[in-house]
């Protein structure tokens, strides 16, 4: 179950192809509310017949006429206990219509969950990478769909490492049954030849485990 948090912005397309920037206007645990526009200056934008959002705001993050938005997947993503990190999990959300004022947002990505466990380890970061090179982070191209799920598709300039930073460390359980669990948002992926994970504790200590 996801649920917001206090002051999460969102690019909307008010109708227009332009980005104006949202901001929530709840509380953080909250699993609805309303969003207001904190958007400064001019800008333009060509005419839509209904309304896209998507979770991340990026003044980067551009919606074409076909109803795709362009949007990177970021190389790196923050630790968060028990989930994954904020501005790690794209949502999009796209309206029935002008008169449709109801956002519905969908996971743009999927998710690797590792449990790790071992004796006085704390963990610095970790970084996931595909067998087969697979694009996990850069550019891709989501299209939200009314009533439906989302697709993705990545870039070919798209990288295909992402870190997970857990910044001063995080302590891991010391036995199966206690291991901490780390969360990482990825786009999508079928990964052909397994994948890599490479864990770095505090002291710079590396492992390697390949799946």
């Amino acid at each position: 179950r996801l649920r917001w948090t206090e002051g999460d912005l969102i690019s909307l397309f008010e109708g227009t192809t332009r980005n104006k920037k949202y901001k929530f206007l709840g509380e953080t645990g909250d699993n609805a509310g309303d969003f207001e526009d904190i958007t400064t200056g001019f800008g333009s934008g060509n005419d839509i017949d209904c309304y896209y959002a998507i979770y991340p705001y990026s003044s980067s993050t551009k919606l074409h006429e076909d109803g795709y938005i362009t949007y990177t997947f970021p190389v790196e993503q923050n630790y968060a206990e028990n989930s994954f990190g904020l501005g790690a999990n794209p949502m999009v959300a796209v309206t029935g219509g002008l008169d449709d004022f109801d956002l519905c947002f969908r996971n743009a990505a999927g998710y690797l969950r590792l449990y790790l466990y071992g004796d006085d380890v704390a963990v610095k970061s970790i970084k996931i990478e595909g067998n087969n090179s697979e694009p996990l982070a850069g550019k891709a191209y989501i299209t939200p769909e009314y009533g439906g799920y989302p697709t993705t598709e990545m870039d070919e300039t798209a990288t295909s490492t992402v870190t997970l930073n857990c910044g001063s460390g995080v302590n891991i359980g010391t036995t199966a049954e206690t291991a901490t669990p780390f969360w990482i948002a990825l786009p999508p992926t079928v990964f052909s030849k397994g994948f890599t994970a490479t864990f770095t504790d505090l002291s710079g200590y590396e492992f390697t485990k390949t799946f």
